[in-house]
């Protein structure tokens, strides 16, 4: 491989334009749920970013066709849904005693303060609107790069435990480097309009090679930068 290619250039080059969540696409798949998500939403992104905390894609996936096909996903239907309704509709994924109070308490307040439009955090400075969406039940910092990115179209990389993973076993930080240290390494080495799709990439990545357990170090797209190979 070419190592002037950087990391987006070398995870393009295996990958391209394939579909980076294969996982919520065999899901949709096979519970043949007829997906019109409007993922640039930015409460319906948030509310698919809160259930996907602590469970794999496939689980959240599972979790948000039964809130679907329970509730409108806006902010005013699920202020007022009950908690239990909400616990029974998103049971399939796990973690659903958390996520559903989470859910009716992060709807109550985006009513509450934003009047359900949270477009109005979108427009503010990124620095600003992180911490406003941060300042919301149930958002972390993850969730809200991830929403700043998607919704927003703000030149950030979202960190999660596979793109965390990635970054330091290719010794771009030390093996303690918390979020935003790892989240400012990659960003200094991704242009800034590629940081959405390497983020996808990413994720690929550590499901597909850079593994937890017995990683495929020798067929790694990104062999050819690593410094740690196992």
């Amino acid at each position: 491989m070419d190592q002037r290619k950087g990391i987006y250039e070398l995870l393009n080059d295996v990958y391209g334009d394939k579909e980076a969540w294969t996982e919520v696409n065999e899901v949709l798949r096979a519970e043949n749920f007829e997906d019109s998500t409007d993922y640039t939403d930015p409460f319906v992104n948030l509310i698919i970013g809160i259930l996907s905390q602590n469970v794999n894609d496939r689980n959240s996936t599972k979790a948000y066709i039964g809130l679907a096909r329970k509730f409108d996903i806006t902010p005013d239907v699920l202020a007022e849904a009950e908690v239990e309704e909400i616990r029974n509709a998103i049971k399939p994924g796990g973690l659903y005693n958390i996520k559903s109070k989470r859910i009716k308490d992060f709807s109550r307040k985006v009513m509450e303060v934003y009047d359900g439009d949270l477009s109005r955090i979108l427009s503010l400075p990124a620095e600003e609107a992180k911490r406003a969406l941060m300042a919301l039940p149930g958002i972390g910092t993850k969730t809200a790069d991830v929403c700043l990115a998607v919704c927003a179209k703000r030149e950030v990389v979202a960190v999660d435990t596979n793109v965390d993973r990635v970054a330091k076993r290719l010794g771009l930080v030390d093996k303690d480097a918390g979020y935003e240290e790892v989240k400012e390494a990659l960003e200094k080495r991704i242009p800034p309009v590629n940081r959405g799709r390497t983020h996808e990439l990413l994720v690929r990545l550590g499901r597909d090679y850079c593994k937890p357990i017995k990683p495929s170090c020798e067929s790694c797209p990104l062999r050819s930068l690593c410094k740690k190979k196992l």
